[in-house]
């Protein structure tokens, strides 16, 4: 097997997973059937995850099974809504904090190595500065060709990340609207 395969399978397996993560994430919000499930980790997930029924029903058995969420058969409208449980909000809290130690973790420990090798000066960097390391990685190596192309998946990276902080902003401040205005309901 190739490098880029199994690259592509190891991908493959990390989003499954974190595509229950994803489910249970946006069934915090509200009830919902599989296909609004499907919208809404695509929308809150910027199109990273975009899940399929192929993918998202063999998940939403699992976490079902594992009593992370419970399925309700609406006969009037022929679907099947689902809703977390406590034991699922816990999974899911747990399963965030592992997630950001696991992440942090590995990022240390490959910027440590980076800069023990001399290849970065600073361990602490930003992570849009990861697809920067690529271009120094292939500084002595590189043809020009995968020196221009680094470049420009670095300057794409940029711009997508651009992207994503203009939409989170606007998502901080729709849930900001959101909650405000339950506020002013409680008062």
């Amino acid at each position: 097997m190739e490098p880029t395969e199994i690259a592509a399978k190891w991908k493959d397996q990390m989003q499954k997973g974190y595509l229950k993560m994803a489910v249970l994430l946006v069934l915090m919000r509200r009830p919902l059937h599989g296909y609004e499930i499907m919208k809404e980790i695509k929308k809150w997930t910027l199109g990273i995850i975009t899940p399929t029924a192929g993918g998202i029903y063999p998940a939403l058995k699992e976490l079902e099974d594992r009593h992370l969420i419970k399925g309700e058969w609406l006969p009037e409208e022929r679907r099947k809504i689902y809703h977390i449980t406590s034991k699922g909000i816990e999974v899911f809290k747990e399963a965030v904090e592992k997630h950001f130690e696991l992440a942090s973790s590995i990022r240390r420990w490959f910027f440590q190595e980076l800069a023990r090798l001399e290849i970065i000066d600073e361990v602490n960097l930003p992570p849009v500065m990861e697809s920067a390391l690529k271009i120094l990685l292939l500084k002595k190596d590189a043809s020009l060709e995968e020196r221009i192309e680094a470049l420009r998946r670095l300057r794409q990276s940029l711009q997508n990340t651009m992207n994503v902080l203009s939409k989170l902003i606007g998502q901080i401040r729709s849930r900001e609207e959101e909650l405000i205005e339950e506020m002013k309901k409680d008062e």
